[in-house]
């Protein structure tokens, strides 16, 4: 067999890639490597791939050679001989030792590919073990520069990272580049907080204008940012140093309870409820969470993720340990079950079934207003599957709420109606001018889920790569919801309106527009809602001293229960009454936050009121 070397040997002699060049041969197969690189200045990096230049000898029509990758078997290239040409010389680029290297990726001024060995096969001949690991010299690479500093939670407001102070691990830290370059306008670097709180992020200093340095939005909303630093810096030169993001956290604790469903129930129609219980502070906050039932589901704990770890009567409990805001990095850190609870056949379209969730509240919490969750879904038999709640929802067609409401939970339900899965969804919301933008809070989502400020009033929650399925080939799984807490403006004038309307984004789908809700500021020093008969219940003056009246129209005959529970759940008084105004002398009571539930002797309805006592 004679084997062709002279014109591999003229291209060897223009190599200007920094490789030893190798032959590979079997029978009447000769295999010369030829690595291929282009570097572009513009963009800071260099491109490379390699190229085989295989000789046949011996060759024919229908004469075929095949490249595959030894480490799994694919082929990388394919060809046959359809000319007859003796001997048959073909090129052949190898896709699995290709790729680009950013210039910040040089090792000692060299661009480096690596490929795994791959084999070529004509006939009966195979060539084996052909190296595809490659680098070329890189003469006119780009600048770069860094921009470091720490990122950490300031303890003793000193706008310095000292002793006292949270380091946050894992936190990005992300560089948008302007570049007044020929091919790109605009580059981007990042980098992570390590175990120190210490980032370091390479900015591309050729051909940079300007660039800014900041932590993405979604982490503004677990840690706002001090008066000591913004959440975004602005700069012109490299490098720089000390580029710090002080971050709040505060050092008490602020423990959320929430439950949620899909917003909906149908008789005999199993449905899951979430409850759930967060701590967005630092301090490590322990605890029961409990839920009471509404009468008329049946809790299947078999069926249940996270079931509960005690259950007394209608009451079903959950002990949590050490949750924290710094817990190991998982920041927003959540304690939650998925329990199963079927309707009974008892409900009809337009009932309601209501729940109670709570949790005790730790003695530094800053807002113990937000450790329980009063709530009603109704039962329906058809629904618009993509629609906006709010709680409270007050009462009447306007929604009517106390002024001194603290707080708006809005949930906005989603549901694939389609006929393929969604690979993404987005909800968009414009809060209404009379709630504070920034005491937004997100309590829960039924999938991962990324928020973002697109205006000052304007938030998106990002549901990217959820894979919603379709309601046709799975209607259980094709539920998905987001819910938030929002706080009213402070001394709102009776008659304001709040309202809020949702737009749901499936994949590049026009949005789909849910209902607007409604509440309307109305009298204050009250806190009223309607219950299951539809009877106004009040529980006033709140906050109390050592009396309070519960104020309960159409009473039954056989009158109703009232009974105080403290922030575990027990009974600490209770009377039974007819009167439909009932005051309640309560001196005992030492200050702090209460429930009282009113139950209906006969209906059995139950309304649950929150009453701080001082």
């Amino acid at each position: 067999m004679k084997i062709a070397t002279s014109f591999f040997a003229l291209i060897l002699s223009l190599f200007v890639i920094t490789v030893k060049a190798q032959m590979y041969q079997q029978g009447d197969v000769t295999v010369m490597l030829q690595p291929n690189s282009y570097h572009d200045s513009t963009i800071c990096g260099t491109t490379g791939q390699m190229v085989y230049q295989i000789t046949v000898l011996n060759s024919f029509v229908g004469d075929s050679v095949i490249v595959k990758d030894m480490s799994n078997g694919m082929v990388l290239y394919a060809e046959g001989n359809t000319t007859g040409q003796n001997p048959w010389l073909l090129m052949a680029p190898n896709w699995s030792a290709s790729g680009f290297v950013q210039d910040n990726q040089l090792v000692s001024g060299e661009a480096i590919f690596y490929g795994p060995p791959s084999k070529v096969i004509s006939g009966t001949d195979t060539v084996y073990d052909i190296n595809n690991t490659f680098s070329t010299f890189v003469n006119n690479p780009c600048i770069y520069g860094d921009v470091t500093g720490v990122v950490y939670v300031d303890n003793n407001n000193d706008c310095s990272y000292n002793s006292g102070d949270v380091a946050l691990n894992a936190i990005p830290v992300v560089s948008n580049i302007a570049l007044n370059s020929p091919s790109q306008s605009t580059t981007a670097a990042s980098g992570y907080a390590d175990a120190n709180g210490m980032y370091n992020v390479l900015v591309q200093e050729s051909w940079m204008t300007g660039y800014t340095v900041s932590i993405p939005s979604y982490y503004q909303f677990i840690f706002p940012s001090t008066a000591c630093s913004p959440t975004s810096y602005s700069f012109t030169t490299l490098p720089q140093v000390n580029v710090n993001f002080s971050l709040q956290c505060s050092s008490n604790v602020d423990v959320q309870a929430f439950a949620g469903s899909q917003g909906f129930a149908r008789p005999n129609v199993p449905f899951y409820l979430t409850p759930s219980v967060s701590n967005t502070g630092c301090d490590a906050a322990s605890g029961q969470l409990k839920l009471v039932l509404d009468p008329n589901v049946v809790y299947d704990a078999s069926q249940s993720t996270n079931p509960a770890d005690a259950v007394n009567g209608d009451t079903l409990t959950w002990n949590y340990t050490d949750l924290s805001n710094l817990s190991n990095g998982m920041y927003w850190n959540s304690f939650m079950s998925s329990i199963h609870l079927t309707p009974t056949l008892s409900v009809n379209a337009g009932d309601s079934l209501c729940f109670h969730v709570f949790t005790n509240v730790p003695s530094a919490d800053i807002n113990a207003w937000n450790n329980d969750y009063a709530f009603c879904i109704p039962v329906v038999n058809s629904h618009d599957p993509n629609v906006k709640e709010v709680t409270p929802r007050g009462t009447g067609n306007e929604g009517s709420i106390p002024q001194n409401t603290n707080e708006l939970t809005y949930t906005i339900h989603f549901q694939n109606t389609g006929n393929a899965a969604a690979y993404n969804v987005s909800v968009v919301d414009t809060l209404d001018g009379d709630v504070q933008a920034n005491s937004l809070r997100i309590v829960a989502a039924s999938h991962a889920m990324t928020p973002e400020w697109l205006a000052p009033n304007i938030v998106r929650f990002n549901f990217y790569g959820i894979m919603l399925a379709d309601s046709t080939s799975n209607e259980a799984a094709s539920h998905g919801f987001v819910t938030f807490k929002i706080s009213p403006n402070a001394n709102l004038p009776i008659g304001t309106q709040i309202k809020n309307t949702g737009y749901i984004y499936f994949d590049f789908n026009t949005p789909v527009v849910t209902n607007t809700t409604l509440n309307t500021i109305a009298e204050p020093n009250a806190v009223a809602a309607l219950s299951n008969d539809n009877a106004l219940v009040a529980v006033y003056p709140n906050p109390a001293t050592d009396a309070f009246f519960v104020n309960k129209p159409n009473v039954s005959s056989s009158g109703y229960d009232i009974r105080i529970e403290n922030q575990l759940g027990q009974i600490v008084y209770a009377l039974h009454t007819n009167q439909a105004q009932q005051t309640v002398d309560a001196p005992h009571l030492s200050s702090g936050i209460y429930m009282v539930r009113v139950v209906d002797s006969t209906t059995k309805a139950t309304v649950v009121r929150k009453l701080a006592i001082r």
